[in-house]
């Protein structure tokens, strides 16, 4: 039985696969930057059977957060003691990205979901990777970026008052509570992404798409246009925010003279075609 994990900020797709059966089971968010290996082997062998811990002998985990040599050991430490007769891989997710969404071939990969990520790829391995730096310093383009740049147009007065009037039936936001949910509570990012639910349900309002519009210049200014002939490769997509607003998404990129790839919602599949056809080599 192999393993294949996609994770970022708010959900993990556990991918089991053996000749016999195929399933999917979605965990929370793993991130080792906020979580330590008990929690995360407390959250995970609560979660899977005895029999799946026993079965896997493969894991391969991509995921937020999972540097080399420094906070991946955080999430292959859990791993190891969830499935102790499995090898453990852990990867950064931008790699899971550029695998799903690029194969064997060269391009500039992105991950817009909570958080986001960007690399130049060369068909097998990463080869120049601006910093996405968190949902604080950066993040430009991400579900945790459209909520804080919804929120202070809120409470900064910049709304327009028919939507202002919505966000308060709908939100009943208070300053306080906002404050203490972004810097004492655990997951702001999480958080923060919850927001970008009310700005899909208003997509049509001219006020929500120049605001996903702002963050995805941004995006593209700040990240992808900092890669050396970026503008030699395909950008490539996948995550939730590029997915559902990939309308915006192609309308910024073609106003940059950028050209856009693939744009896919999850990388599970990707990742197990990329592993599939590793395997059969």
């Amino acid at each position: 039985m192999i393993v294949i994990a996609d994770s970022g900020s708010s959900k993990t797709d556990w991918l089991f696969m053996s000749p016999e059966k195929e399933y999917i089971i979605s965990t929370h968010g793993i991130n080792p930057f906020f979580q330590q290996t008990e929690e995360i082997f407390a959250t995970l062998s609560s979660t899977f059977t005895n029999n799946q811990k026993k079965e896997v002998n493969e894991v391969y985990f991509y995921g937020a957060g999972c540097i080399k040599g420094k906070t991946d050991q955080v999430v292959s430490k859990a791993l190891k003691r969830v499935f102790p007769k499995a090898s453990i891989a852990v990867e950064d997710d931008i790699l899971g990205a550029a695998r799903a969404l690029l194969g064997k071939s060269s391009g500039i990969a992105c991950i817009l979901g909570t958080g986001t990520n960007s690399c130049l790829y060369n068909g097998s391995e990463i080869v120049d990777k601006v910093p996405t730096l968190g949902f604080i310093l950066g993040d430009e383009g991400s579900g945790a970026y459209l909520g804080k740049l919804l929120m202070n147009d809120y409470f900064k007065r910049a709304i327009p008052e028919g939507l202002k009037q919505k966000m308060e039936s709908e939100l009943h936001l208070e300053v306080a509570d906002v404050l203490n949910s972004v810097y004492r509570e655990e997951y702001p990012s999480r958080y923060l992404a919850k927001f970008s639910e009310f700005l899909s349900k208003n997509k049509n309002h001219i006020y929500v798409q120049n605001l996903i519009k702002r963050s995805f210049t941004d995006f593209f200014f700040r990240n992808i246009e900092r890669y050396n002939d970026y503008q030699n490769y395909t950008v490539n997509f996948v995550g939730s925010i590029a997915y559902h607003y990939s309308d915006l998404l192609k309308e910024v990129a073609f106003n940059r003279k950028i050209e856009i790839g693939n744009i896919i919602d999850k990388p599970i599949n990707g990742l197990k075609k990329f592993h599939t056809n590793s395997e059969e080599k």
